[in-house]
């Protein structure tokens, strides 16, 4: 089943984080592991515009003046199957929207669990891992 991430709204719900450009990318490289480790597509949706390019096709922002909220049920909407996705926010009017399209809704905690659980023992993979843990040990990308 295929899941799509309310990403600020994680990110909002996650004790410690923000909802800082390098926060959003620390996150995308933390969904990537996931969706591999899982064979699942992932995709996350966070507003506005980025500060710098997406890492990869699977991230996406809403753009200016549009919410993410409003590209993940336009997403949604484009399915020919929607209640084969599974939705992760917090956001009760948005949650109840996707259940209205037929989509599951995960609150945010359960979903950190998840991702917790997948990131235990991991080392970087990739250009953008290595990228991530660089900015993270190191202080530059």
């Amino acid at each position: 089943m295929p899941i799509l991430v309310d990403g600020d709204n994680l990110l909002g719900a996650w004790r410690g984080r923000s909802r800082s450009d390098r926060e959003k990318r620390h996150l995308a490289g933390q969904i990537s592991r996931f969706a591999t480790a899982n064979r699942r597509r992932v995709l996350v949706v966070f507003d506005g515009v980025p500060e710098t390019p997406p890492p990869s096709q699977d991230v996406l922002f809403s753009g200016h003046g549009r919410k993410a909220d409003d590209l993940i049920l336009s997403l949604l909407g484009k399915e020919s199957n929607p209640r084969g996705w599974i939705v992760v926010t917090n956001d009760r009017p948005l949650g109840d929207r996707c259940r209205h399209l037929g989509a599951r809704v995960e609150r945010c905690d359960l979903f950190r669990k998840r991702l917790s659980v997948e990131s235990v023992g991991e080392k970087p993979e990739g250009r953008v891992d290595v990228d991530d843990w660089l900015e993270w040990f190191d202080g530059e990308p």
